[in-house]
């Protein structure tokens, strides 16, 4: 009992464990171990019995069914994952793993297992390999938030890593004294296992303390259109064919391995036992370089050197074996580009995307992952099946490939280097003055992050400490501790920040000055930093500032509390979190008018522990305070959106029109994807001038996530103009900031050419009724006369917002900063500036597009239209009949009001027919209720 707890106690401290995180790692370490453990049981034995039946030379087609396969799978298995429930998913693909292992392992020892069945289990297992570690992944991404992640994935992976050691060992063990079945059946076991722990992984520690909310934020679909980013990318594309490349040459490899093995060894299980012991040796050879190797050649020789490390030695291997075509040298070609691949390649390869926008590099990883693993598994099928089996060539032409695909991969790996250098050169001198410059004679970009770190300026700064945070690369530790003096706020908190997830701690009396700092953020990430490097803190240190003369710092040291125990209610527990919000509350409520100011910090900081914690007992207390229109108000809005949590949710609703509207935005954004269809059901079918209602597009435009795309793209059909526009500013705001979502470009252009019409129509109209009010040949009633500027006063108003539109929706197809500087240049009052943004536009659209708008925007902003300007624009001269019936038919009730008010003044009896077609087809209720009064007079002119 002492021997675990001392265990339990050590890896505690060695993984920075905290109390109420351990069960949560534990369980999900052995989780992966059995996953893994199971994959290096069957994998080995699948390959022995595979080998030993059909020879190395059916490998090339079954390398190819695998990838066919794990293409259809991998995106049906994403499709699910947007439907149903994560845990269903896993509990069903784990049973129907049990059932598949059990079947198999039945017809294996009744001599079934031959033929087809051979090659169903033999793309089975493969597979497996892609869903376990998928499923697993995205659920521990729902276990864990960010911080906790990032301390806990390390011990957690270690499960994995162990798990590849152990099976691969236990099966060369077993395969020596039984029969491949009961392989199976073991991994059978290992499995079943994983059942109960993955319903007990979910019961006790997402179902109990996650809203729905905070679950599907957690699980990351894949995005719909990563090739097009990848396409549009030249470093993201030289990253994909040196992906795709390397599974090519590792195919080859596995190939030449398989084949002097199988060759060498005859009896299967024999051959289980020999690949179970080397597949664990090479795990174990991998770990070993991963501890003690890698940090040191890719901190010594940075990222250029470290990508030829892999290919270099598998091409000297490759040559060898030409030479000394033996097992020996089989097994270095096949521990080459197993032990490096997961170690100093993937290190380098995790650096070399470090230019890449984390959200594009999110969307894009899992499809070079996935897919272009499956493409290159089935393009080294088919290099195979026409090597070998068409054209029946000896062992030394794989040799030959292999070299041959390695120089490819050596190319694109120096051409990459240079587009990583360059890359981030660019964002550097984009995100501040030309006064930091990196070097183009040398990619060193160690010593250009540096330099910039030293004399950059504040943008740079900020971009490259960012940069620094996803690597988590420790060399830079000096340069960025230097920065806990600088002048910026900013800089000392991205730092702090940076130096928390940094394993060295030797700045903890510098960063203990700065829980004093003058900035509250930097004090909130200065106490965040002590509580997770400083045990002495957490014990004693975080009491004494909990109950500092200083409100700032009482406040900021309540709210790291809360931030670092999120997710964690034991840790809260142990901690007297309720109590100290509780003391704190009592406190800002003591304060007289004189102490107004340190009260509202206190109550402040009480609402953004609230909400950090997701304390259940002090929702009613966020509640009220969100009642009233003041600036704690507001901080109570904010707060309640860290919760994520549905009790908030009708007041929120509430809060987005008024003095609290931005901050009700984004907290209503905060909850994710999940939150789109309830604010769909809020929005009627047809707006009645609500500005509540008018404000929830902006909520879907804040939501970074395609259903929100979706949903704005919907409300474009909307009944309300001012629906219309804001959906249309939404996905505006959702172009910019979220450049990898889809925008269905088809419909895109289609609103373009539906808008023209509308443009088209309406300039026609105002034509029309322009020439009416100014015409000297009759007299006009004062009341029509007054019904049509009218009609005509809302139609100016129309085609402003109406050209604004058709900018907009250029914006979804086209950069959008171009477009804006275009637009902007359109609407000067300059007559250089107007015809060089139009010129400008001539050269950005399609051939298709520019027949059709560069003739409005020409037309746009004339001091009077005539009937040339309708004649330039191919347009006749309607009649009153025309005009009103297309009007009346359009989307803008505005429009349609003023023409029914005009109609009325008219009182023609032979627009009746219009004015039914009008009524029965609107969704407004002040268009239905005109367009029911004015067939009332018109019937009342025709008696």
């Amino acid at each position: 009992m002492y021997i675990v707890q001392g265990i339990r106690n050590t890896l505690l401290r060695l993984f920075e464990i905290r109390p109420g995180e351990f069960e949560r790692a534990f369980l999900m370490q052995i989780y992966i171990f059995l996953l893994i453990c199971t994959l290096l049981v069957v994998k080995p034995t699948v390959n022995a019995l595979f080998l030993s039946k059909f020879g190395v030379e059916d490998l090339p087609k079954a390398y190819l069914l695998v990838a066919i396969f794990a293409a259809v799978i991998t995106m049906w298995y994403s499709r699910l994952l947007g439907r149903y429930a994560l845990i269903q998913i896993i509990q069903y693909t784990i049973w129907a793993s049990v059932a598949c292992l059990i079947v198999f392992g039945i017809l294996l020892r009744l001599n079934f297992l031959e033929g087809w069945v051979l090659y169903i289990f033999f793309v089975w297992v493969a597979i497996y390999g892609v869903l376990s570690a998928s499923q697993f992944w995205i659920l521990a991404n729902v276990v864990f938030n960010a911080r906790e992640a990032k301390r806990l994935f390390g011990f957690i992976g270690a499960g994995a890593i162990a798990g590849g050691i152990a099976g691969g060992y236990l099966t060369s063990i077993i395969a020596q004294f039984m029969s491949s079945e009961f392989l199976l059946f073991l991994g059978a076991f290992f499995l079943f296992l994983c059942i109960s722990l993955t319903k007990r992984i979910w019961n006790n520690h997402v179902e109990i303390s996650l809203t729905t909310f905070q679950k599907e934020r957690r699980v990351r679909l894949h995005s719909k259109r990563p090739w097009e980013l990848i396409r549009q990318s030249r470093h993201l594309t030289y990253l994909a064919v040196i992906v795709g490349t390397s599974v090519i040459v590792a195919k080859l490899v596995d190939y030449q391995f398989s084949d002097f093995s199988s060759s060498r060894i005859s009896d299967p299980n024999e051959l289980t036992a020999f690949f179970g012991f080397w597949f664990s040796t090479f795990n174990l050879i991998s770990l070993f370089i991963q501890l003690f190797i890698t940090r040191r050649v890719v901190g010594n020789y940075g990222v250029g050197s470290s990508l030829f490390i892999l290919p270099t030695l598998l091409m000297l291997s490759a040559m060898a074996l030409i030479f000394f075509p033996v097992l020996a040298i089989a097994i270095l070609l096949k521990m080459g580009d197993a032990s490096l691949k997961q170690s100093i390649n993937k290190a380098a390869l995790e650096l070399l995307v470090l230019p890449i926008p984390m959200e594009i590099k999110n969307r894009t990883k899992t499809f070079i992952d996935v897919f272009v693993d499956s493409l290159a598994t089935g393009v080294s099928g088919l290099i195979l099946i026409f090597v070998v089996t068409a054209l029946k060539l000896p062992s030394i032409a794989i040799n030959l490939l292999i070299i041959l695909f390695v120089g490819l991969w050596i190319y694109f790996a120096s051409r990459v280097r240079r587009e990583y250098f360059r890359s981030f050169k660019a964002r550097i001198e984009i995100d501040g003055a030309a006064e930091t410059e990196l070097a183009d004679k040398h990619p060193s970009i160690l010593k250009g992050l540096k330099s910039v770190l030293e004399h950059g300026s504040e943008k740079q700064q900020l971009y490259v400490l960012r940069k620094i945070k996803e690597a988590n690369d420790e060399r830079l530790v000096d340069e960025v501790a230097s920065l806990l003096n600088h002048q910026s706020s900013d800089i000392r908190a991205e730092a702090i920040q940076i130096l928390y997830f940094f394993k060295d701690s030797s700045h903890l009396e510098k960063i203990r000055s700065l829980t004093r700092d003058p900035s509250q953020r930097v004090k909130i990430e200065a106490f965040e930093y002590l509580f997770a490097k400083d045990p002495a803190f957490r014990i004693d240190g975080l009491e004494s500032f909990l109950n500092d003369p200083d409100p700032r710092v009482r406040g900021a040291a309540l709210v790291s509390l809360a931030k670092e125990t999120t997710d964690n209610p034991q840790l809260q527990q142990d901690l007297n979190l309720e109590k100290y919000v509780q003391d704190l509350w009592q406190e800002s409520m003591s304060f007289t008018d004189q102490g107004q100011i340190d009260s509202n910090l206190l109550k402040t900081a009480v609402f953004k522990t609230v909400g950090y914690a997701r304390m259940q007992s002090r929702y009613p207390l966020l509640l009220e305070a969100m009642s009233d229109e003041s600036d704690l108000a507001r901080e109570a809005v904010l707060a309640a959106g860290y919760t994520r949590d549905d009790y908030f949710l009708a007041a929120l609703m509430e809060k987005v029109d008024g003095s609290s509207s931005d901050e009700a935005i984004k907290a209503l954004a905060s909850y994710g994807k999940g939150i789109v269809p309830i604010i769909m059901e809020e929005i009627p079918i047809s707006a009645i001038g609500d500005p509540s209602v008018y404000k929830l597009p902006a909520v879907l435009g804040a939501i970074g996530a395609q259903p929100a795309v979706d949903a704005l793209f919907s409300l474009m059909d909307h009944s309300d103009a001012i629906i219309r526009m804001e959906a249309l500013r939404g996905l505006n705001h959702l172009r910019r900031s979220h450049p990898f979502l889809s925008f269905n470009e088809k419909a895109v252009v289609k609103r373009i050419y539906e808008e023209a019409r509308v443009f088209y129509d309406t300039i026609s109209a105002m034509y029309l009724h322009a020439s009416m009010t100014e015409s000297d040949s009759k007299e006009i009633p004062e009341p029509e006369k007054e019904a049509r500027e009218s009609l005509i006063r809302v139609l100016e108003k129309r085609l402003d917002q109406n050209l604004e539109r058709i900018f907009r929706l250029l914006g979804l197809k086209y950069p959008p900063d171009d477009v804006h500087v275009i637009y902007k240049g359109i609407r000067s009052t300059t007559e250089e500036m107007r015809s060089s943004s139009i010129e400008y536009l001539d050269n950005l659209l399609e051939p298709s597009l520019k027949k059709i708008l560069i003739p409005i925007v020409e037309n746009a902003y004339l001091d009077s239209i005539s009937s040339e300007a309708l004649e330039n624009l191919s347009l006749p001269i309607p009649d009153d009949y025309t005009s009103f019936a297309t009007l009346l038919l359009g989307k803008d009730f505005q429009v349609k009001l003023a023409v029914l008010d005009l109609i009325q003044q008219l009182g023609d009896p032979n627009y009746i027919p219009i004015v039914e077609e009008c009524g029965a087809a609107t969704r407004n209720t002040k268009v239905y209720q005109s367009a029911l009064k004015t067939i009332q007079i018109l019937n009342s002119r025709k008696d």
